[in-house]
């Protein structure tokens, strides 16, 4: 079941003063009056548990029974927007422009419509006014800029975006439109110029990047739009997916990476990129939302607006909506891979391992790229089918440079934990020794090998110093604080294995193993009911079969029963 929110103080005050009525006389839903009071508060109950459907269907109908009041206008037109009925959401916006032509949201939403359908006169109408709320004043600027700009107007526009203010994230973003109306205008080295500012504040890189390859290309400068491409891409280890990969590789194939981008596909864009970059950072998902819902009006093909306004819906929890959003952006696109990896990702949350498997299984047969191998393998190790992961491992380690390696150690240290579990002892080892050899600070590969070294029997004095480096590294991983204090319960030092496992169980308290550890601890120092609730605890926190089947033997005849089983 959801959990509700914490309910608003106008909204307590509400219900408070319906109670407070109904003490007197029971209000009659059968009257107008009634029917407006009783779809506000369902719309306004439903917006606290987000359900997304019911609060735009209440919503409209209240603002249809009291169309005069602009403030359950504006709920009504954001839950509708929210729900992706933009028909319906500017049918709203032009009741309330009607009774409030003053109205922020509802003028841009009409703005928006009108510029969709390069209909600019239109759009100025409806964006040239002003307001006192920035987040909708920040979009008729940008806005009406790229309107003047489709009207090749670009004085009018390069003075809009250059007059961008408010919070500072904005000044830059007005850069990166004036570094783009200069490529739209063949001036290049202008355009270099503003791209070479916004860079320098770190703001939008891939945005800023792909918009400066686009002028380089477009002025016939291919080999400089494919080192600054490769550059960025160097500096962050190299990108498989999204439009710089595929820009890369179609520069170095000699293709063209196609036109400058049109006026409404900048207009959009210019939408999307403060959507994450500025507004959800900040906490402020609903008008995120609403801006990458606007783009969604202005351009609705927007792989990009489409995979972020996806990514947004998982993040608040609205997994169907998500769900739906991936599943729409088309292969080729540049998203796509990322958008099938976080689709499978929603699906493995959901414990749908079936599907999450098939579609990792799709996207790796159709874009063999190291991101899809170390997902479909990750997800076989946290599966725990060792089997079916090491395969995928082994050959990805076999593909990769022993620079590549060095930049990324991970797929080394999942095959020595695949070798591991398959019992190949020796060539687990020699990967997490490998691992250390390149990154002499990593913790997990630090924790795993002493722990493995600690429950074998092997290796003690090493096994130590490693568990305590790495508890050194990683203080409050319970994980670790766990190998810390199995490492003290193997030598039979029991009182300060308890003090390390109960350490471990309060930074994991759900971890089957850690909880098992702390059971068997209490038995050997004689707290055997503490133990056996401990043991019970265990079997709640999903414990591998071999656990389950050790834990059950010694609930029923304590920690010797497991010593003595076959």
């Amino acid at each position: 079941m959801p959990r509700l929110k914490r309910l608003s103080a106008p909204f307590l005050a509400l219900c408070l003063a319906a109670c407070t009525t109904a003490s007197i006389s029971e209000p009659d839903y059968t009257t107008p009056q009634g029917q407006l009071f009783g779809e506000y508060l369902a719309g306004t109950y439903a917006n606290e548990i987000d359900n997304a459907a019911a609060r735009t269907n209440y919503y409209a109908k209240a603002f249809n029974r009291l169309p005069g009041d602009s403030a359950l206008g504006r709920r009504a037109i954001i839950a509708t927007l929210q729900s992706g009925d933009y028909a319906k959401a500017q049918s709203q916006a032009l009741d309330l422009a009607r009774v409030d032509p003053d109205e922020s949201l509802a003028r841009v939403v009409l703005g928006v419509k009108e510029l969709s359908k390069s209909n600019f006169s239109a759009t100025e109408k409806y964006l040239a006014q002003q307001t006192n709320d920035p987040s909708m004043r920040m979009v008729m600027e940008l806005l009406q800029g790229w309107s003047y700009a489709a009207q090749k107007d670009y004085e009018k526009a390069d003075a809009l975006f250059a007059g961008l203010e408010s919070w500072a994230y904005f000044q830059f973003l007005g850069k990166l439109q004036q570094g783009k109306l200069a490529a739209l205008q063949g001036d290049t080295e202008a355009a270099l110029g503003f791209f070479a500012e916004v860079r320098a504040v770190g703001l939008a890189p891939v945005e800023t990047a792909m918009s400066q390859a686009r002028a380089l290309n477009a002025a016939g400068r291919k080999d400089e739009a494919l080192k600054e491409l490769k550059a960025l891409s160097d500096l962050n280890g190299g990108f498989e997916t999204g439009p710089i990969a595929l820009a890369i590789l179609d520069l170095e194939a000699g293709r063209d990476i196609g036109p400058l981008l049109t006026p409404k596909q900048e207009s959009a864009r210019a939408l999307i990129e403060p959507s994450f970059g500025f507004f959800q950072r900040q906490g402020a998902e609903d008008v995120a939302e609403i801006y990458l819902r606007l783009a969604a009006l202005i351009d609705p093909k927007s792989d990009k607006g489409q995979f972020w306004l996806a990514r947004l819906m998982d993040q608040i929890g609205r997994s169907d909506d998500a769900k739906a959003l991936y599943s729409g952006i088309d292969a080729g696109t540049p998203y796509d891979v990322q958008a099938e990896l976080s689709l499978a990702t929603v699906y493995l949350r959901e414990d749908d391992d079936e599907k999450a498997l098939a579609l990792l299984e799709k996207s790796y047969a159709r874009n063999p790229l190291n991101a899809t191998r170390q997902t479909l393998g990750r997800v076989r190790v946290f599966r725990e089918n060792y089997a079916a992961a090491l395969p995928i491992y082994d050959a990805l380690v076999k593909s990769l440079s022993d620079e590549a390696l060095k930049a990324d150690v991970e797929p080394l240290y999942f095959r020595g934990i695949c070798y591991e579990r398959l019992k190949q002892w020796d060539k687990a080892v020699a990967d997490f020794r490998r691992v250390l050899e390149i990154d002499p600070e990593n913790p997990d590969a630090l924790n795993y090998l002493g722990y493995t070294w600690v429950d074998r029997g092997e290796n003690l004095t090493e096994a130590f110093e490693m568990i305590r480096k790495a508890v050194r590294l990683e203080p409050e991983s319970g994980a670790i604080t766990d190998s810390l204090g199995w490492a003290h319960y193997k030598l039979g030092q029991y009182d300060e294995a308890k003090i390390h496992l109960e350490k471990a169980v309060v930074l994991t308290p759900a971890s089957a193993t850690i909880v098992d550890h702390l059971g068997d601890v209490y038995w050997k120092l004689g707290r055997f009911r503490e133990a056996g609730y401990q043991w019970e605890r265990a079997l709640d926190f999903d414990p591998t079969d071999e656990e389950e089947i050790a834990i059950r033997r010694k609930l029923e005849g304590g920690l010797e029963a497991v010593n003595l089983a076959p």
